[in-house]
């Protein structure tokens, strides 16, 4: 059991496995002095973990009202739009559990390369619907999860009936986010272990070495068909995401993309 369980618990709207990937990701990483900008900062939680840890930290969320902290205070920002935020401004940008309610999230990881400084450090978490259990979901019922239908215009989600937000309309795979984060300049550079998802674990058991053997083939079929040597390195990284066990096996995707120098 976590360490960290109890405290997770009482974060309204946020999702454990992210939280606890924090923790780890702080301990883990020497963060003292390091410019961090959480622009989905809702209650706080994350931001006063990276300023007890030593970072400088700039908080900004949709609704800055429900932020809590006896350090830090938080400013309005819309991600739909330029963000009023110095350009290599920062070491690390924090986006959780956010991206799934952007439409246009080619513009918004635009912006966030942005204002990190090179070699700065994006984090994204978002649901996984690239795990095992997240593509059979899409498969039976076109959702993360097979239990589940994909939100709608009547799902609304918020703190409360005033601060309310889009449902995970926008949700989009790993795939599709590795692409939109390199075309705006961030490299990606680790998938993170969180929850095993046991449902996943189980389908994998019966499925693995046919999405292996799937992806390998059209990877060869597909290197065959071009000359170009960049597009062959590419296809070589979308085929290690398509295969890669953390994603396919966890509940949560925690990952961290690099701003190229």
């Amino acid at each position: 059991m976590s360490k960290y369980k109890s405290q997770i618990k009482q974060v309204p709207h946020s999702k454990g496995a992210a939280l606890e990937f924090i923790h780890r990701f702080i301990e883990e990483n020497d963060v003292k002095s390091k410019t961090v900008i959480d622009v989905s900062a809702g209650s706080g939680y994350v931001a006063n973990l990276w300023h007890y840890a030593g970072a400088n930290v700039r908080a900004f969320d949709m609704y800055p009202d429900i932020f809590r902290s006896e350090n830090l205070t938080c400013q309005p920002i819309d991600l739909n739009l330029k963000l009023p935020i110095e350009t290599h401004s920062a070491d690390y940008v924090l986006l959780m559990e956010t991206i799934e309610h952007i439409p246009n999230q080619t513009a918004l990881l635009q912006e966030l390369s942005r204002i990190l400084k090179p070699n700065g450090i994006l984090i994204v978490t978002k649901p996984n619907n690239s795990s095992l259990n997240g593509r059979l979901g899409n498969l039976w019922v076109e959702a993360e999860r097979g239990d589940m239908f994909l939100s709608n215009e009547a799902s609304i989600i918020g703190y409360d009936d005033s601060h309310i937000y889009n449902g995970r309309v926008y949700l989009c795979t790993a795939q599709r986010l590795r692409t939109l984060a390199s075309l705006a300049g961030l490299k990606l550079q680790k998938i993170h272990s969180n929850q095993l998802s046991i449902s996943s674990l189980i389908s994998y058991l019966f499925l693995g070495i046919f999405l292996h053997l799937r992806s390998f083939r059209t990877l060869k079929r597909m290197i065959r068909k071009t000359s170009n040597q960049k597009e062959k390195k590419i296809l070589q990284e979308q085929h290690n995401l398509n295969t890669n066990q953390t994603l396919l096996l966890h509940k949560h995707l925690c990952v961290t993309f690099q701003k190229k120098a």
